[in-house]
């Protein structure tokens, strides 16, 4: 048979995965109705992994029938008539069984992020033109802010300017002389009171003697 032209569509081959898993989980003694739930069960398993390809559903069978191993492996150590040595060994073969379902979970959330991934990228690139990449553009550089001038000092107020007098009017008063301050009155009585005497010093009149 050659391989290259024997086909199976992803249905038949989910289904031919499916029933090697309902004939492994059987158990001895089972009624039909609880075989139909098991299998009914099962089912609906498989359609919670959804898987995409063949290798995602041969994953997530094998997850499937690791649960049901699971659960005789805890039936076995939970079962208080066993002989404690043997007993003691089903209980931990039921810790050792229980990593492995979940070691296949991850390795089947990680495969199926990858396809969806990959999936995804494969539909863009046919429904979309290949994007031009456009050049790196140089990143603008910031304008340099004007160093700030010392300001000037103020300068001295303005003298007010007299306007020009009109022929035949009256000239405008001239400024007065600045008001002075204390300081200078007191240095002027000063001078004054130091200029009318004869010596410049203070002199005291002979005493009239008493007679």
């Amino acid at each position: 048979m050659d391989p290259n032209r024997f086909t199976l569509s992803q249905d038949d081959h989910n289904a031919h995965l499916l029933a090697g898993v309902m004939d492994a989980t059987s158990t001895p003694g089972e009624t039909a109705a609880a075989a139909r739930t098991r299998r009914a069960g099962i089912v609906r398993m498989f359609r919670t992994f959804d898987p995409a390809n063949s290798v995602e559903a041969m994953i997530a069978c094998h997850c499937i029938s690791l649960q049901f191993v699971l659960a005789a492996a805890m039936r076995d150590a939970g079962n208080v008539d066993m002989d404690p040595i043997m007993l003691t060994r089903m209980r931990a073969s039921a810790m050792a069984i229980s990593k492995n379902p979940h070691i296949w979970l991850m390795k089947f959330e990680s495969l199926h992020t990858r396809n969806e991934a990959r999936a995804a990228e494969a539909r863009q690139r046919a429904g979309l033109p290949a994007a031009t990449v456009a050049p790196p553009q140089p990143e603008p550089v910031p304008a340099r802010l004007p160093l700030e001038q010392p300001r000037p000092m103020a300068a001295q107020p303005p003298q007010p300017m007299l306007p020009p007098a009109q022929p035949g009017a009256a000239a405008p008063p001239m400024p007065g002389p600045a008001p002075l301050s204390v300081q200078d009155i007191l240095l002027s009585s000063a001078a004054a009171i130091q200029a009318s005497r004869p010596n410049g010093r203070l002199s005291v009149a002979a005493a009239t003697p008493v007679t």
